[in-house]
């Protein structure tokens, strides 16, 4: 029997259009590696790798002949994608079509009415292991904990949650080998370095208004043990990787048996010599800029790039976000990563239905002035309301959203009302992204630092960015004369409108999104071992 894993967008995403960097997605490694315990053959096929569209991607999953199809949907730009190659794959395929992920999670009704057997709701390890058994057996998917159907009266079908994996150690040993390592590498700053995703933990304790993440995976930490994440970086340096993400959205967070657990972890790794790998993990300002010592350590263990999610330069769209960090604080972290050999990325975000204009003028001049604080890179995305997010509700609710149109969010385009008009806020996010780096090159020509010779090893990443960058001046300025064009296509789009029933069957997930935050809710106060204490 076979299982076929689907990554449906021919697009790589933002990170690969920018800065030519693709990382496998790591739950295709979990997924493939329970298919292999279940006794299942297993391939994994991702439409970026080759640019495939719909039709050749659903080609060469019906010639696998596959008995179960798993599209894996976090990001809701997957959303039409996925949908148009289920429906191809249906046409000259019985096979079981499923989707799990963020975005599936929180679209269920949408997904199961376009053509989807079945959708695995939240963390869905334990609940796609069932189902392969079951499938396997020939049972029925009604006594699996998890998951939402159709059944064969067409009507959906869904089944109580799960309760969350607390101990992260029970998770299946990732399958790196189901990818082919030579088509995820690190683009502009290390060519030829390829790049692979691990997680040392799940869930957050924090509450920004615009991210599911919580809603997802739950408001307490729970992470994997040292020992279980030292087997997984000693397999991948066999596998001869280079560049791991660490994907969890805090890789620290300011509990004291917590941090004391991850230094743990990072002194582990640079004894038994895995920091010869190079590490990209995420964390928040104000930890960094309370524990300036962590920076050093964080070097040491090789973490070379830090992604920082600023957001605002603004302390009001701050406190409406429920981000709770300063402008000051997030200054003082960027210098004192810098100052450690750290590459830093940051993330800022313009156009939240409480900001004003002023107030994403005012961030745009503090992410220019943190260029003199060391910061080395930015991302200036549009707020967009995810599905399962806060936002989200609070825009259906306020009659806010202007589309459904999934490809739209991909935190590119604007989805719904702000102080300004959508043609307006996409220019205004996509000048950012110019000027900044624009900005960028002017200081380091003005400091004869532009292609000079690198001293430190953060210099050499940022040299071959650099020479990256310059090599693509052509299409940035291509882009710039493509402006007026995309901004029509957008108007476009927007002038479609909402589905009526698109709207209905959102309506009915917002139900479902209530009973996940009474049960993330009360996760906060669930009590559960450290694995890494044992």
């Amino acid at each position: 029997m076979r299982v076929a894993l689907v990554l449906a967008s021919k697009l790589g995403g933002g990170y690969e259009s920018s800065f030519g960097v693709r990382f496998p997605p790591l739950a295709a490694a979990y997924l493939a590696s329970l298919a292999k315990q279940a006794g299942y053959s297993v391939k994994f096929f991702d439409a970026s790798i080759h640019r495939w569209g719909p039709r050749k991607l659903a080609k060469e999953i019906v010639d696998y002949d596959p008995d179960i199809v798993g599209f894996i949907l976090n990001a809701s730009s997957l959303h039409r994608p996925s949908v148009e190659t289920a429906k191809l794959v249906k046409e000259t395929s019985d096979s079981l079509i499923v989707a799990g992920g963020h975005h599936a999670t929180f679209v269920y009704p949408l997904l199961l009415r376009d053509g989807f057997d079945a959708v695995v709701l939240h963390e869905g390890e334990e609940t796609f292991s069932e189902l392969l058994r079951v499938y396997k057996e020939g049972g029925s998917l009604h006594g699996i904990k998890g998951i939402a159907f159709r059944d064969r009266y067409g009507k959906i079908v869904r089944n109580p949650l799960r309760d969350f994996i607390w101990d992260l150690d029970k998770l299946p040993f990732p399958m790196f080998e189901i990818f082919d390592k030579k088509h995820y590498t690190m683009g502009l700053l290390d060519p030829n370095g390829s790049t692979i995703t691990i997680e040392t933990s799940r869930g957050c304790p924090y509450n920004c208004d615009y991210c599911s993440v919580t809603k997802m995976w739950g408001g307490v930490w729970r992470f994997k043990s040292v020992k279980r994440v030292l087997e997984e970086l000693k397999r991948i340096y066999e596998l001869g990787y280079k560049w791991v993400f660490i994907v969890d959205d805090n890789f620290i967070v300011p509990v004291k048996k917590f941090l004391e657990e991850k230094i743990r972890l990072l002194k582990e790794i640079i004894r038994k010599g895995f920091n010869k790998l190079r590490f990209i993990i995420q964390l928040r300002a104000d930890f960094v800029a309370k524990n300036r010592e962590i920076a050093n350590l964080l070097y040491d263990a090789g973490v070379r790039i830090v992604f920082l999610g600023i957001e605002s330069g603004d302390p009001n769209t701050l406190r409406n976000m429920r981000k709770n960090i300063s402008p000051d604080i997030s200054a003082k972290a960027v210098k004192i990563l810098s100052d450690a050999g750290i590459i830093v990325h940051a993330g800022f975000i313009l156009g939240a239905p409480y900001e004003g204009k002023e107030a994403m003028n005012t961030t745009l001049r503090y992410a220019y002035k943190l260029i003199y604080y060391g910061l080395d890179s930015a991302q200036f995305s549009i707020y967009t309301p995810l599905p399962g997010t806060d936002a989200f509700t609070r825009a259906f609710k306020n009659n806010s959203l202007l589309t459904l149109d999934w490809d739209l969010y991909d935190t590119l385009h604007p989805v719904i009302k702000t102080c300004i008009s959508p043609t307006k806020l996409l220019i205004k996010q996509r000048l950012a992204h110019y000027s900044f780096f624009l900005r960028k090159g002017l200081k380091a020509i003005s400091s004869k630092t532009l292609l000079s010779k690198p001293s430190r090893e953060k210099d050499l990443y940022l040299h071959n960015g650099t020479k990256y960058m310059l090599k693509k001046i052509p299409s940035y300025l291509l882009g710039l004369l493509k402006l007026p064009i995309e901004v029509l296509k957008l108007k476009i789009r927007l002038s479609k409108g909402i589905n009526s029933s698109d709207l209905k069957a959102i309506g009915d997930a917002i139900g479902f999104w209530n009973e996940i935050r009474i049960k993330c809710l009360k996760s906060r106060y669930m009590s559960f071992p450290i694995s890494g204490s044992k």
